[in-house]
């Protein structure tokens, strides 16, 4: 019989019994391949692959080849799990005028993500339109996101593609850099910290309103990066790239290669850095070489600072740009150099201050065929909540703006403007009121506008209704004065929404330096969700076009675009678009989250986690065959019998190894440490070892004379905590005990009553490893209770 146990462990119990169990079974965990325990798992569902022991040369596996070919049939195969969506579109747009014959767009587009469990993210476009009694395509692609081979995650992109000109994140907003539109091939293998691309193909530009499709530009790109994050805070990038164009081509299109830009060859080798060594604070390095034939270049360079917390963000920033630095046609990038600063600051809650500064200037190569432009502006203001719910804003800019043609006179204009507003809601409206006064001091006639504009916007439900009126007046070689007004309604009643926007008037504002091109626009669009994911968009507006390009402005604002000409006529135009989808979706649709994040969960990089269990005794140690080792606590392989086991197919990331102490061997204790957290790599191994303590039993009996009671007299085993108690015939044992010499001993306090030890109380007992433990014997016998007779009294 064995007393009362703790519940958490009947090998190491404090002041409880270990008890008299049979031999070799433990109480607290089943044995190994019986319930609650799993001796070598056919899959593993999360890995993807199988988590039994094998021979350490069998994990090299086929050639990567081989492998990826085996993937991409499996992927196929898995149809029935896939899940996706899709849209299909019908769309047109037809715009005419007083003074331009019809155009026409109209075509089909037809978009799908499609996600394959074993693969990653098939994704493709296909447009085609008619336009101009011509096929014009729109993005057609077919690209397979996400796909796990040779330890990396790859991106391969077939038709058009897209790719950022920033290798790490660019922390400013004064310098504006176009991504790469292009048509042709786009590779890219992400690793953890590292990326690697590769991108050809021939330059695309948009082209055609509403209805945008690609045009191939007279350019072909090439190009090769790598980016990679060293440590918590620094990410580094570098880059190759080439562009060329046939010199047929430049002739062909002037606008697009102006001088200083007509180049038919040119590569550039730019490294680009990003160092955060806090949270608010990004330091940006930025270092380009082009090279052209026959060509003076300069090195290119941006290097700045930017703060950014909840009482002041401050940017930054000095750029040295030469005309080639990024030499990608219909884009104004580059041929730059001067520094800007720009600071927000917020003292108080319900204040806030602003303000930037820069200088530039261009033709940093000294070409005599290139216009020479000087830029200084500055521009400070606030915004404030008052008392009463007012909101007020006020800034003041100006712009120096210096123009040399080649040959010429510089013309030099001095450009101020200061502008307000004050604005409160007053139950369902919103009122404001704005001002502005602008001067352009320009040669050979200065020019000052001012403008007054009151404007509301009521809300209620789902339908909101606004107007504005402004007042301007324009003084310089003539004094004009107009009244300009704008209004708008948008509403929404469950499947069907609609909404306009009406302008009327002559409207000063747009005839300003600080502008390259407005519109004055009345549209009526309306929107209905149809049956079966059906839905419809159409829009109907009228334009009053008036477009006056400076290219001064465009350097001054670093935009973006083709070159075209300086002035263009006003158009009186109409036009009409509408477009028809379907959208479509299966196996569930795609997750809300990233589907980078998903690809990576679902998809996962995989590596391998091995080591090697050893029994410890005190002869030294051994490979112990059949201890059972947990990955992550949901799946159990056994060691061989070399002491080896060996997970497959782990995804990459921390995991948790350990030895399954609920499945462990009765005759074995685990050692220390008995788990280990490990980081798994793609295509790469991680080892973690651990010991098992042998375990032994040591039984022992009390005799006693016949008849004698023997049952529940206490042994101590010394040292330690534990204790037994005898069963009716006398016997103990405990069990689970670890190597070492211990000493039995019995309590005499808890012997029968009558009854006294015979034997010595303490009984040496050594436990060795394979070796059994002799018995030890207690004895005790009955002390006489009969008491001595006395004569007291003796009558006769």
């Amino acid at each position: 019989m064995w007393s009362p146990q703790s519940p958490t462990s009947s090998r190491s119990v404090n002041g409880g019994s270990a008890g008299a169990l049979p031999p070799n079974v433990r109480e607290d965990r089943p044995q190994a391949g019986e319930a609650g325990g799993t001796v070598c798992p056919t899959a593993v569902p999360e890995a993807g692959g199988t988590a039994c022991p094998t021979s350490v040369s069998g994990r090299t596996g086929a050639a990567g080849l081989a492998r990826l070919c085996v993937v991409l049939l499996a992927g196929a195969t898995l149809h029935a799990q896939n899940r996706g969506q899709a849209e299909v579109a019908l769309q047109g747009y037809y715009l005419g005028g007083d003074s331009q014959s019809l155009n026409t767009t109209t075509g089909a587009a037809f978009k799908f993500q499609d996600f394959f469990p074993r693969l990653g993210f098939l994704s493709g476009s296909f447009e085609g339109y008619g336009a101009q009694n011509r096929l014009q395509t729109g993005e057609n692609f077919l690209e397979l996101r996400g796909a796990p081979w040779m330890g990396h995650r790859w991106t391969v992109t077939g038709g058009d593609f897209r790719t950022p000109a920033s290798l790490v994140e660019f922390p400013f907003y004064n310098i504006f850099t176009p991504e790469i539109a292009a048509r042709g091939v786009r590779i890219q293998a992400t690793h953890q910290d590292t990326q690697y691309t590769f991108f050809a193909g021939q330059e695309t530009l948009s082209a055609g309103p509403r209805v945008p499709y690609r045009i191939l530009a007279p350019q072909t790109v090439m190009g090769a990066s790598a980016v990679r994050r060293i440590g918590k805070h620094l990410r580094i990038g570098g880059r190759f790239m080439q562009f060329s164009s046939s010199p047929r081509d430049m002739a062909d299109n002037p606008n697009l290669f102006p001088a200083g830009r007509d180049i038919g060859l040119a590569r550039t080798l730019s490294v680009q850095s990003l160092y955060t060594p806090v949270d608010r604070l990004k330091l940006y390095a930025e270092v380009s070489r082009p090279t052209a034939q026959g060509r003076s270049t300069v090195l290119s360079s941006i290097t700045g600072v930017s703060w950014e917390s909840k009482a002041l963000t401050l940017r930054v920033n000095y750029a040295l740009q030469g005309a080639l630095y990024l030499p990608l046609i219909g884009y104004f990038t580059g041929d730059r150099r001067g520094p800007f600063a720009e600071m927000r600051l917020r003292p108080w809650k319900r204040l806030e201050l602003y303000g930037s500064a820069s200088q530039y200037r261009n033709n940093l190569e000294n070409d005599p065929n290139v216009t020479a432009l000087r830029s200084s502006s500055g521009s400070a203001g606030l915004t404030a909540t008052l008392p009463w719910k007012f909101y007020a804003n006020g800034q003041i800019s100006t712009i120096g703006l210096s123009s040399q043609e080649p040959a010429s006179a510089a013309i030099v204009s001095r450009n101020r403007q200061f502008s307000a507003s004050l604005s409160r809601p007053i139950g369902h409206h919103s009122l404001q009121i704005n001002w502005r006064d602008l001067n352009l001091a320009m040669s050979p006639v200065s020019q000052r506008q001012r403008a007054t504009e009151i404007q509301d916007m009521y809300q209620f439900s789902h339908f909101f209704v606004g107007g504005a009126a402004r007042w301007q007046q324009a003084s310089g070689s003539e004094q004009r004065n107009s009244i300009y007004g704008r209004g708008s309604l948008q509403g929404n009643a469950g499947r069907f929404s609609a909404y306009a926007n009406v302008e009327y008037g002559n409207d000063l504002v747009n005839r300003t330096v600080f502008a390259t091109n407005t519109y004055s626009t009345t549209v009526i669009g309306v929107a209905l969700r149809l049956f079966r994911d059906w839905n419809l968009q159409a829009e109907t507006f009228r334009n009053r076009l008036a477009m006056d390009l400076n290219p001064e402005s465009i350097f001054v604002l670093g935009g973006g675009g083709a070159a075209i000409s300086q002035n263009l006529a006003a158009l009186n135009q109409w036009s009409l678009y509408f477009r028809l989808t379907k959208q479509i979706r299966w196996g569930g649709g795609l997750p809300s989250e990233s589907l980078d994040q998903f690809a990576a969960s679902a998809v996962p990089l995989v590596g391998t986690v091995e080591g090697v269990v050893k029994a410890r005794t005190l002869a030294g140690a051994a490979y112990a065959a059949g201890i059972p080792i947990s990955l992550d606590g949901h799946h159990t392989v056994t060691t061989d019998s070399e002491g080896h086991y060996l997970f497959t197919a782990v995804p990459e990331g921390p995991h948790d190894v350990s030895l399954s102490a609920t499945e462990l061997p009765a005759e074995f204790d685990p050692g220390v440490p008995d788990k280990a957290r490990l980081l798994v790599q793609p295509r790469r191994g991680a080892r973690a070892d651990f010991e098992v303590l042998p375990l032994s039993a040591i039984e022992g009996t009390v005799t006693g004379p016949e008849g004698a009671t023997l049952e529940g007299i206490l042994i101590r085993l010394i040292p330690g905590a534990r204790y037994t108690s005898t069963a009716s015939d006398g016997h103990f044992a405990f069990y689970n005990v670890r190597e070492g010499d211990f000493n039995l001993v019995l309590d005499t306090s808890t012997l029968p009553e009558n009854s006294k030890l015979l034997s010595e109380p303490s009984v040496p007992a050594g436990v060795r490893a394979g070796a059994p433990v002799p018995p030890a014997v207690f004895s005790c016998g009955i002390v006489s209770s009969q008491k001595t007779v006395r004569k007291v009294l003796d009558k006769k």
